[in-house]
């Protein structure tokens, strides 16, 4: 399931050496986008004792127009962002007093009654640092708090929207300590401000009481959607003294918000009768959520257009800009096989963090996936996965499009191999051939979701991707029906140059197919490409071509192509009309194999006579073995079960017709 694979994910990491102040930044919201203009203006508090002290702070500076947060100090106010939920009321359960404060509850601190009641009070309750205090200490702390607020309320004060950050530090909480230096050489201390209640004196946070109180906060909210003692987790398949439902809200994917199936004899505050979850495994579930959120990226914009748009329509397609598509995310998993094999498979997660060093034996996913990251080069002993989601984690708007489990490494890397290969090498060929522009650029072809997109059509990208991925048989035959719905349409409009575009992309799929057969399943399939059609091009101009030669619909087709183009080049040359749109596609008719040889091929030794064409010598050798082709495909019913690859090849043997010289009528 999704959930146990993000806990193996974070295992290595609660095991690692991050650093304290790296394991704050990934257990909240400091670095989180949503959050940088609320460090404009923290409202700090010291209290001690009696005494109380206020603190303005702007934790960072403006660039430009943009408000920055210090990177060097704001992993000591470890802010929550709620996630759904009315954010002017108490989300969850916070670890220490540090709670994010929006427009109306700053406009309400110059009333210091009601926000202590409304505001501070509340959020008092909700804090593990204070669970030790009943309401009526909470309540008088609240009042101090407020009351030192209220009377610097005009100074900073604005007109404008504000957002802040309440930060209550109490010294007699044991997640606080008073410093000398504000940077120690113990590096689990991270520094707040300087103290105004003792002057020279530094405000710290401990890091590592603070990251507990992170994970047991965590672990408290998940129980709030039940709960039990002694019971069997999901997860460790061993009794654990406690386990709590994982749906929660710290991750959407799991969050409750979703109408996801679930029993009717569930309770409110039954959930765990569902998955349980043990406190260990849930803080390895933390850390490799937050792994996942930072190796997240979208489908690349030029691949997205390329999976999703309307494949029957290339003008469609031209037209459809790549904001037109809801975006979609991928999430790349790295699972290891072996038990033991955490600080390996911790090394593999920072080198994706780290994009910096990239090779040529690296895992590109851009090319096997349509995502912007790169996976280091990988032992079968491990299995690669990867997740696409569309919508706001955020906001809840959260829907899986894709789960894609067990990729082999090696697999990965044969595939990207042979697409990378196809694009150097084979590529320039097909191009060459079908008279294209050498320069410019195929993005069908440079990646796996858009040659599938494009061979196969949206609705088949995702069960087309995990067959390759997983080395199953895929098949050609919804290939050619597309191509020859594509090619018809470019036909009628009289569009060489996106027929032959479209043939490009036709024969660069088919290279990858021929490939993939032969390498990944093994299995042996031959498909007709270019090389295939250069051969018979050669026995064209020789008229050495057989009826032998041309007992497949697509040997007849393409080379009925070649018998059509050079007579209609001759058919020009006389009459100043193309011959197979003037006398074939009659009225812009749909193009049938059917039409092609009573419309095109018969009448052509009629017209030669009628017109006197000087064709070449090879000419009426091969139009006799040609109608013979039509006669006995015609016994056989070939063209009727076959016309997509015959028509496919027909525009093909005509659009790669040249002349070994010019022909003389």
């Amino acid at each position: 399931m999704l959930a146990e694979s993000i806990i193996r994910i974070g295992r290595p990491i609660v095991h690692s050496d991050l650093p304290i102040q790296q394991r704050i930044r990934w257990l909240t919201d400091v670095d989180s986008e949503n959050c940088k203009n609320f460090f404009q203006h923290v409202f700090l508090i010291e209290l001690e004792e009696d005494e109380t002290a206020f603190h303005f702070i702007e934790v960072g500076s403006v660039e430009g127009k943009t408000f920055v947060p210090n990177k060097l100090r704001n992993n000591a106010f470890p802010i929550l962002y709620p996630n759904g939920g009315n954010p002017l009321h108490p989300q969850g359960v916070y670890p220490i007093p540090c709670y994010l404060m929006y427009e109306a509850h700053i406009r309400a601190m110059n009333q210091p009654d009601s926000f202590a009641a409304e505001v501070i009070f509340p959020r008092l309750k909700n804090s593990l640092s204070y669970r030790e205090k009943n309401e009526e200490q909470l309540r008088e702390i609240a009042r101090r708090v407020s009351e030192c607020i209220a009377p610097h309320f005009d100074y900073f004060i604005k007109q404008e929207k504000q957002l802040g950050i309440l930060y209550i530090y109490d010294h007699s909480l044991p997640e606080y300590r008073l410093l000398e230096n504000r940077y120690e050489d113990d590096d689990r201390y991270l520094w707040i401000a300087e103290s105004r209640l003792s002057p020279g004196k530094q405000l710290h946070i401990d890091g590592d009481r603070v990251l507990a109180g992170i994970v047991e906060a965590k672990f408290m909210e998940a129980k709030t959607l039940g709960s039990a003692s002694n019971a069997i987790s999901t997860f460790t398949n061993q009794e654990e003294k406690e386990v709590a439902s994982i749906y929660n809200k710290f991750w959407l994917w799991m969050s409750p918000t979703w109408e996801m199936p679930r029993s009717i004899y569930w309770g409110k505050e039954e959930w765990t009768r569902g998955i349980k979850v043990d406190r260990a495994s849930y803080e390895a579930f933390l850390y490799g959520t937050q792994l996942l959120k930072q190796i997240t990226v979208p489908v690349t914009s030029a691949i997205l257009k390329e999976m999703f748009a309307p494949i029957a329509s290339a003008e469609a397609k031209r037209h459809m800009k790549p904001s037109s598509f809801e975006s979609i995310f991928g999430v790349p998993f790295v699972l290891s096989l072996l038990k033991d094999d955490s600080e390996q498979l911790y090394h593999k997660y920072k080198r994706i963090l780290n994009q910096s060093d990239k090779s040529e034996s690296d895992i590109h996913l851009e090319i096997l996936a349509g995502i912007n990251k790169v996976i280091p080069p990988l032992s079968d002993e491990y299995r690669l996965m990867i997740v696409y989601y569309s919508g706001e984690l955020s906001k809840g708007d959260m829907h899986v499009r894709k789960i894609i489990e067990d990729v082999v490494p090696s697999t990965a890397t044969l595939l990207q191999n042979i697409i990378k290969e196809i694009n150097r090498k084979e590529l320039f060929h097909i191009v060459k051939i079908l008279r294209c522009n050498p320069d410019k650029e195929y993005h069908r072809l440079r990646s796996l979701p858009s040659l599938l997109a494009n061979a196969y059509g949206p609705g088949y990208v995702w069960s087309s991707l995990q067959a390759i991925l997983h080395r199953q048989t895929v098949t050609t035959q919804r290939l050619y029906q597309n191509t020859a719905i594509k090619l018809l349409g470019f036909a009628l409009k009289e569009d060489d140059w996106g027929m032959r575009e479209e043939l490009v992309f036709h024969y660069g799929f088919l290279a990858f197919y021929s490939r993939y057969q032969a390498e990944v399943v093994q299995r042996d399939e031959r498909v007709k490409t270019v090389a295939d059609w250069e051969r018979f091009i050669e026995d064209y101009h020789a008229g050495d071509v057989s009826l032998s030669q041309l007992q497949s619909a697509e040997e007849l087709g393409f080379v009925t192509g070649l018998l059509l183009r050079q007579f209609s080049n001759s058919y020009q040359f006389k009459t100043g009309k193309d011959y197979v749109k003037q006398r074939v596609m009659k009225f812009g008719s749909k193009l049938t194999p059917d039409m092609i040889w009573k419309y095109g091929v018969l009448r052509c030794e009629e017209l030669a006579e009628q017109w006197s064409m000087k064709l070449g010598k090879n000419f009426r050798p091969v139009l006799a073995q040609v109608l013979l082709g039509f006669l006995e495909a015609e016994q056989t019913q070939t063209l009727r079960s076959n016309k997509d690859k015959f028509m496919t090849a027909f525009w093909s043997g005509y659009l790669m017709y040249h002349k070994v010289k010019e022909e003389e009528q």
